[in-house]
């Protein structure tokens, strides 16, 4: 394997793909500390660490029930939240 190809296992997403179910997702990332877990929405693009252009990974938890994602309201999740950081992305 090349030396800069980072491994993408099965049920691992990035920044950028779409949401495949909507659910409660792990994030990783070891640039920034972000939180730990965030709900998503299927179909939506998973989000960006708002303090650097670096891919953030999530892993599916708890997939979401077909009732909890039916209702008319709903927040889009752009960006990541740095936890107890002030700097940010220009």
């Amino acid at each position: 394997m090349a030396r800069n190809v980072i491994p993408i296992h099965t049920g691992t997403w990035k920044t950028g793909t779409m949401v495949p179910k909507s659910g409660i997702y792990a994030v990783q990332h070891s640039e920034h500390r972000l939180p730990r877990e965030v709900t998503l929405i299927q179909g939506q693009q998973f989000p960006r660490c708002e303090a650097c252009e670096s891919a953030v990974f999530f892993r599916m938890r708890r997939r979401l029930s077909a009732a909890g994602t039916g209702t008319q309201f709903h927040v889009s999740l752009y960006q990541l939240p740095v936890i107890g950081e002030s700097k940010r992305a220009g």
